[in-house]
């Protein structure tokens, strides 16, 4: 890439605007000659003009979605020739279109970054969820900002993680100082000699040890699961998981980790069991890279649960 495109994300008044003149003062910026800034979408916070000319940037405003194409972008490239491109992006409209472009040659972008407004996320949750969600499936960074202590940050992290679980996520205080993730977050006792999970709280267990599995590195477990064995995984292997509710009842999928066993295995395929397994990480050429691996220890039967499926929340 001759061209670095950065594209910052997320509804308005969450922070793009903050997050860019952070950006902008930064030490990375001395080593742009050229940088250009295309703001779709204009809230509380602006820009200091006097400042962006005074350092060579290149502010153009874009109020209408369809003004964004490839010959809008091909343009800029002529005219401009930047070796950095900064969009901040309208949290309404389709970023795919934008993803999915055709950028001028030498472009291409270098990261996806977000923003979400803490003392606001819980209500377009739940009012708006994949409206709110749309602009962070892509994300490469989500950072959630003027996080205050009743903040559910686990709700907020569970939602965006189901939906887009490579994103890194980073929580603020008011101060913009960065939140630890403690164990005190999660509904179980990580402490236990085993730990006991919920049925419940299986989503919630799934992406936590997907994100932390240092939390459950040789420790046991015993959880609710159905079976899961396939042609594919190979001998020796099954996955005792949960079926999903991402975010509608079109969207359940059926989620787990592969387990090791040794023993004889008298099970079928969505027969539910009680598994008790310790957990470990390391590679495994199904997930073509390391991962949370179970190591079955003992495998019940048990019945079909009132609730079949399960949630995030």
């Amino acid at each position: 890439m001759e061209t670095i495109v950065e594209l910052f994300t997320g509804f308005l008044d969450s922070g793009k605007t903050t997050l860019i003149r952070e950006a902008l003062h930064s030490p990375d910026f001395l080593d742009y000659n050229q940088t250009l800034l295309i703001v779709c979408e204009e809230g509380d916070e602006e820009y200091d003009e006097a400042w962006l000319k005074k350092n060579g940037i290149i502010k153009y405003v874009v109020d209408e979605e369809e003004k964004i194409n490839e010959f809008f972008l091909e343009g800029l490239e002529l005219n401009y020739r930047p070796d950095h491109v900064m969009i901040e992006w309208n949290g309404t409209w389709d970023v795919n279109r934008l993803l999915e472009m055709k950028l001028p040659p030498g472009w291409g972008i270098g990261a996806v970054l977000s923003t979400v407004d803490a003392q606001t996320a819980e209500m377009y949750l739940l009012n708006m969820r994949n409206l709110f969600l749309a602009p962070l499936l892509s994300s490469d960074l989500v950072i959630v900002n003027r996080t205050m202590e009743h903040t559910d940050r686990a709700k907020i992290r569970r939602s965006i993680k189901v939906m887009n679980p490579r994103a890194q996520i980073v929580f603020e205080d008011e101060s913009e100082e960065p939140i630890e993730t403690t164990e005190e977050d999660l509904p179980f006792d990580l402490k236990a000699p085993v730990i006991e999970i919920d049925e419940i709280d299986y989503g919630i267990w799934y992406l936590d040890a997907m994100e932390h599995p240092e939390h459950y590195k040789n420790k046991k477990l015993k959880f609710l699961a159905q079976v899961y064995r396939g042609r594919k995984l190979g001998s020796g292997l099954f996955v005792p998981g949960r079926f999903v509710m991402t975010c509608c009842e079109e969207d359940i999928t059926f989620l787990g980790y592969l387990c090791r066993y040794k023993e004889e295995f008298p099970y079928q395929n969505r027969d539910w069991v009680f598994v008790t397994v310790s957990f470990r990480y390391e590679y495994m050429k199904q997930y073509k890279e390391k991962g949370p691996v179970l190591y079955l220890e003992e495998m019940i039967p048990a019945k079909k649960p009132v609730h079949d499926v399960v949630t995030f929340d």
